[in-house]
């Protein structure tokens, strides 16, 4: 039984994801939600620990925008496609305005499926 509290979206653009403490390419979104997001990477994140995350996004505009985030990851190991290992992660800390801004805009511009997302 799918325990979800928020659907999951598919990204428009193959979006990269960074620890925004050590600069390191994490991987891909697969998808995302309110709630958190499955990253695709090469290598196994440790389960039960707190990213800081740099997610970088075109704006309307086309300009450059960044969402900085905490998640932790819940779960992480081999995908189905051998080249990749799958992760995901819950966010934190979206009581920041500027967070949760950031959030909302990437979902409603970038991705694809519902259109009535909550205001928190």
């Amino acid at each position: 039984m799918n325990q979800r509290l928020y659907p999951r979206r598919l990204v428009a653009l193959h979006l990269r994801v960074y620890d925004q403490q050590s600069g390191a390419l994490l991987g891909r979104i697969g998808d995302i939600s309110e709630g958190g997001l499955l990253l695709y990477g090469s290598r196994t994140l440790e389960t039960g620990v707190l990213y800081t995350l740099r997610i970088d996004f075109p704006s309307d505009e086309g300009a450059s925008q960044e969402l900085t985030i905490k998640a932790k990851a819940m779960w992480s190991g081999p995908d189905l496609n051998p080249a990749f290992i799958a992760t995901g992660l819950r966010f934190f800390d979206l009581e920041n305005p500027e967070h949760l801004g950031a959030l909302q805009l990437l979902l409603s511009h970038l991705t694809i499926g519902r259109d009535d997302l909550e205001e928190g």
